[in-house]
């Protein structure tokens, strides 16, 4: 076994670090999402993209650090795979497990986060087709008794 836990501590740690960057910035979105906030929105949006690249760049740092270690590890084997070649120890494991736990809850949250997006796209796309009079309503009639189409009916981007 190798030994070089010295090095991959500092690599998990970063790591960790920014995926409570991310969480912190899926939480923001959440809330700007449920307080109909749109400046808080795109701020968290922004947020987010960053904490996303950063932790895709922290990743990739540790992976070329592990190709460098001549290991005989592919880039996509599992975290644990890497920890046991390094010698295992508990600081490195515990890292590795509040990763695993951080990431699923990372996931988790951009899917509710996700989720919610499309409920609210979907109301506003029902709101949208009301002030278009595309629900399929009614005719209506006009002062002089005649029947006009909602069809008929100009669209939002023409009123």
């Amino acid at each position: 076994m190798n030994t070089n836990s010295g090095q991959l501590t500092p690599l998990l740690t970063a790591e960790l670090s920014t995926l409570q960057t991310l969480e912190t910035a899926l939480d923001a979105e959440y809330q700007a999402l449920i307080s109909n906030k749109v400046d808080d929105l795109e701020r968290a949006t922004v947020a987010k993209n960053a904490a996303v690249a950063a932790h895709r760049a922290q990743q990739d740092q540790r992976i070329g650090w592990m190709q460098g270690l001549g290991l005989g590890l592919r880039p996509d084997s599992p975290l644990g795979d890497l920890v046991s070649h390094c010698g295992g120890n508990k600081a490195d494991i515990d890292l590795q497990n509040q990763l695993i736990s951080l990431a699923t809850l990372c996931q988790d949250n951009n899917r509710r986060n996700g989720g919610l997006i499309l409920r609210l796209q979907g109301r506003t796309r029902g709101a949208l087709d009301v002030l278009r009079r595309e629900d399929g309503g009614p005719d209506l009639y006009s002062l002089s008794g005649s029947r006009e189409h909602q069809s008929d009916s100009r669209t939002l981007g023409k009123a």
